[in-house]
């Protein structure tokens, strides 16, 4: 999904979770992926952010697939249910190569 979206900024976050019987089949990148296209293309955002816990290296993955690159970390930044974790952080803009 999309969070924190802002039209006149030009940005938002991106967010996905994919139950556990279900990961490591490509879901997640392929409905990010259609929501990615849908954002910086009829949208128009020039900015989607995507983080996740530097414990998930799967997400680490996702985001590389879909032309992410890693920005820096996050200190502290997500809560989870066993405490704080620090995030990676990933952006894509509207006008960068697509790597996938």
């Amino acid at each position: 999904g999309l969070r924190q979206v802002d039209l006149f900024e030009g940005h938002a976050h991106v967010s996905y979770w994919v139950r556990p019987e279900a990961r490591g089949r490509g879901a997640a990148v392929a409905a990010t992926e259609a929501m990615v296209d849908w954002s910086l293309g009829e949208l128009g955002l020039h900015r989607l952010q995507l983080t996740h816990s530097v414990r998930n290296e799967a997400s680490c993955r996702v985001a590389a697939k879909l032309g992410f690159p890693a920005e820096g970390v996050l200190r502290g930044a997500g809560r989870h249910a066993d405490g704080w974790h620090d995030m990676h952080v990933h952006s894509r803009l509207r006008d960068d190569p697509i790597r996938r």
